[in-house]
């Protein structure tokens, strides 16, 4: 009887041993996993949206996906940080992986980057039906709220507005603005609350916004009105909302959401943001599909969700009303027109930001229409001048200011105060020439300070 070879027991030992552990990784392997149709599918967005608003559309978005499909969804959030580092991470990534990157959608960031990922073939069409487009406008005075070519949505919009405190108002008995130039209102001294602009962003925006729509001569006057009204400047743009909660000023200038926070921590009986009747500027947060995306048909119904009245009214309806969100608020203006209509009642807003009331102005009866283009080019001489004029002179301007209205020369004064220190087609020439060079900028810098000071001064002792 022949003794079995070691060797070869060895062998058939370790083939079989091979061939189980073989069936084992491939039962329970990756891409076995991936093709069970039971599998949860997983969408990944990019976003630099807070917690709060991603823990919202994860639970929206899950549970509608369940009872539309009967499926399990997940979304896979990635927060690189703020607008900037989501843009750079995001060009970085498609520079080395130009097909597409492993994410499905890129959600928020303003609108601005939208046109230049567009035009760079980072994202892709998404064109969605009439029933989800319907109540969205394709744009609102010039700015557009969704791509003409479906790569990019307008999800919620942003505008700039007044908030008041009531109880100040009504115990000082205090005009309520309801337009911007009425913040002028010598009444209002000593009342509004302003922001730098040289260290708000939000804060020059609303200020171009006035010179662009009531022109540079007249709206030099309204922003030299509101800042003698001021009692003080601010330097970050949250500044005034808090103040006027604090009842440190009347009313003050910010934008949307800095109002809707303050309004729903304190209470509807006793604050108020409203949008100006005379113009507002809307600008959409956005969101889009990415090119290459891994889940292209989930990740559009995801967008399709988003932009529908269900998707729409997690924004602004408070906790606990039905349809609301089921943790925290968002306090944000939704896109759609139509949530405005059908839940008026829960609106942060008095007035839907869509309703116009141009024409009784007769620089608004063609339409505002905001040049965003012009806005960026000429930023940082516009708030050098708005430094120079009304904020680095703020103690001089005010004093002029109430030395005028005691004498009861007001209308008087504000012409001449609030006269621009240079034309815009000046300012054109200088941002031509002196303003590429550093020594140039600061010496006018100095110059138009000193010459408000010395407008101030010569006004002051002629109001009497």
């Amino acid at each position: 009887m022949k003794k079995p070879r070691p060797f070869l027991f060895f062998s058939w030992f370790s083939l079989s041993i091979v061939s189980f552990l073989g069936i084992l990784f491939f039962s329970f392997s990756p891409r076995a996993v991936c093709e069970d149709s039971a599998r949860p599918i997983i969408v990944s967005i990019l976003t630099p949206h807070t917690e709060e608003v991603r823990n919202e559309f994860s639970i929206l978005f899950q549970n509608w996906y369940r009872e539309k499909f009967n499926k399990q969804v997940f979304l896979d959030w990635r927060n690189v940080g703020g607008s900037s580092d989501t843009l750079r991470f995001i060009r970085s990534e498609y520079a080395s992986k130009p097909e597409g990157i492993g994410l499905d959608v890129l959600f928020g960031c303003g609108v601005d980057p939208y046109y230049d990922l567009k035009v760079e073939g980072i994202l892709a069409s998404c064109p969605l039906g009439d029933d989800t487009l319907l109540s969205i406008p394709a744009s609102h005075h010039g700015t557009l709220l969704r791509d003409p070519d479906s790569y990019w949505y307008g999800v919620t919009i942003a505008t700039f507005g007044i908030l008041h405190n009531l109880r100040v108002l009504e115990y000082n008995a205090l005009p309520q603005a309801r337009r911007w130039d009425e913040l002028t209102n010598p009444k209002l001294q000593g009342w509004i609350s302003l922001s730098d602009p040289r260290n708000s962003g939000s804060m020059y925006s609303m200020m171009e916004a006035i010179l662009q729509s009531y022109g540079w001569e007249r709206g030099w006057r309204i922003l030299t009105g509101m800042a003698a009204n001021s009692e003080s400047i601010g330097r970050y743009a949250t500044d005034p909302p808090r103040q006027t909660t604090y009842g440190n000023s009347a009313s003050s200038i910010c934008i949307d959401f800095y109002g809707f926070t303050q309004v729903s921590s304190a209470g509807k009986e006793n604050m108020l943001f409203v949008i100006p009747e005379d113009f507002s500027v809307l600008s959409p947060d956005c969101i889009a599909l990415l090119k290459g995306a891994p889940e292209p048909v989930v990740a559009k119904r995801f967008i399709e969700l988003v932009l529908s009245e269900e998707g729409q009214k997690v924004w602004m309806l408070p906790v606990g009303v039905p349809g609301g969100p089921s943790k925290s608020s968002l306090l944000r203006m939704p896109v759609r027109k139509d949530v405005y209509e059908n839940y008026s009642t829960y609106s942060p807003l008095t007035i839907s930001p869509y309703e116009s009331h141009q024409g009784t102005n007769d620089v608004h009866e063609l339409g505002f229409q905001f040049n965003s283009e012009l806005a960026y080019k000429r930023r940082d001489l516009v708030c050098a001048l708005i430094g120079a004029q009304l904020i680095d002179t703020h103690r001089e301007l005010s004093a002029t200011w109430l030395h005028a209205i005691k004498a009861g020369k007001s209308t008087e004064a504000l012409e001449q105060l609030g006269a621009p220190l240079i034309s815009e087609a000046e300012l054109e020439k200088i941002l031509q020439k002196e303003w590429a060079v550093p020594t140039e900028r600061n010496r006018l810098k100095i110059f138009w300070q000193k010459q408000a000071q010395d407008r101030y001064r010569t006004l002051k002792s002629t109001f009497r």
